[in-house]
């Protein structure tokens, strides 16, 4: 069904999660026109390193259906007056691009909302557009699964000696969060002719789809983890399958798990990592220097950090790495999310009282409007509302009464 069918979205976004998005508006009937470099078609086109017949992988064939494709150099004049004016006349603009991004190619809400003050601007994130960690990199992998938890969760749940992951779930989920978000928010301006700020994160989706694991652990906050002596050793050599070396999970010496997932595999990524960790060495190696001699040389890469990863703890892993270039996460528990500077920045998690007065942490729904994303009512006593539900159909108090000593209602 094409319900969306008359509404325009410019769609300013690359690999999986916010395309998604635009992929579900597309499906929906929405005119969709997705905008990309003349030099840097979006990275999930070639996922894989090759373009498969039709011009892409299958994977942004998934992502970015339905969609009308236009290259435009954002970072010239014409290239920006170009994109103004296709939003001039949209109901929607969708980015994944991160803040500093924005404001450097002149895209941001400000930038979009002085050509078109009634637009929908909507953006989706690896953690939230608050908190320090607002401007990092994030991806399905490292926010989604490992950071929002859901990783540990699964990997506690299913007696697991690995963390898991299935690469694009937390996209999907997250995707079509935003593109419901979205329609949100046009009914809102629909009705009330006041356009919001949409926002969705990996994290923050992550966060609320593991709500029942994350309930429990609000009591349980010294949740026990295997001591040196008990955990498993981690599986001999290189796993198998393994695509990159700085794209992989690594086991810390206190049995906890940190991914790295330098999707670009930039240089200078991998220098300052290499700093980072006292091993300036390895970004001067003839095997690691650039990133095809990194490709060519994963397993021996894979080997070194292997061991560097067991010589430090996990505690120790976060701070060495807090404000890496390259793109990592920790694989957090349910507990450890709560006291995640990013749940507390954007209130991932809130806390709500019941009818009594008692609290209960609980996850917001991961869809933020105008930066906020509300407090959770609390769910209603059992036939809580009767009275007032049935006033509101036009029952007087003797008509309740009857039907609830004819036991009809409590």
């Amino acid at each position: 069904m094409r319900i969306l069918e008359g509404f325009k979205v410019i769609d300013v976004t690359a690999w999986a999660f916010v395309p998604a998005a635009g992929g579900v508006l597309a499906h929906w009937g929405a005119n969709v026109i997705k905008v990309e470099s003349p030099g840097g078609p979006d990275p999930m086109r070639t996922l894989g390193g090759t373009l498969e017949p039709g011009g892409a992988a299958h994977m942004f064939k998934h992502y970015s259906r339905g969609k009308r494709s236009i290259a435009i150099d954002l970072s010239t004049g014409d290239g920006r007056e170009l994109v103004y004016r296709l939003a001039a006349d949209a109901d929607v603009f969708l980015t994944s691009y991160l803040a500093p991004t924005r404001r450097k190619l002149g895209i941001d809400v400000e930038d979009i909302r002085r050509i078109n003050p009634k637009i929908i601007y909507a953006r989706g994130s690896g953690h939230g557009p608050k908190g320090p960690d607002a401007d990092r990199p994030g991806y399905d992998g490292l926010s989604w699964w490992y950071r929002g938890s859901l990783g540990q969760t699964c990997m506690d749940l299913n007696n697991l000696d690995w963390p898991a992951n299935m690469v694009g779930h937390g996209d999907g989920m997250s995707g079509m969060t935003l593109a419901g978000g979205i329609c949100a928010a046009l009914l809102h301006r629909e009705r009330t002719g006041e356009p919001v700020l949409v926002d969705v994160s990996l994290m923050g989706t992550a966060v609320w789809f593991n709500g029942n694991a994350l309930l429990p652990a609000q009591f349980n906050p010294m949740q026990r983890h295997p001591g040196p002596a008990e955990r498993p050793a981690p599986p001999p050599g290189a796993p198998a399958g393994l695509i990159s070396a700085v794209r992989t999970v690594y086991q810390t010496r206190d049995y906890r798990f940190i991914n790295l997932l330098f999707l670009t595999d930039d240089d200078r990524d991998f220098a300052d990592f290499a700093r980072r960790i006292g091993r300036d060495e390895l970004a001067a190696d003839p095997r690691f220097r650039h990133r095809p001699e990194r490709q060519a040389n994963s397993d021996a890469l894979f080997a070194i950090l292997e061991a560097e990863f067991a010589a430090r703890d996990f505690a120790e892993w976060k701070q060495l790495l807090a404000e890496a270039r390259g793109a990592w996460a920790p694989v957090q528990t349910p507990e450890e999310v709560y006291d995640d500077p990013q749940t507390i920045a954007n209130g991932f998690l809130r806390n709500v009282s019941d009818s009594t007065g008692g609290g209960l942490m609980l996850s917001a729904p991961p869809v933020m409007f105008d930066e906020e994303a509300g407090n959770p009512p609390r769910a209603p006593d059992f036939a809580e509302h009767t009275d007032e539900i049935l006033g509101e159909l036009g029952y007087d108090a003797a008509a309740i009464a009857r039907y609830r000593a004819a036991r009809t209602v409590v």
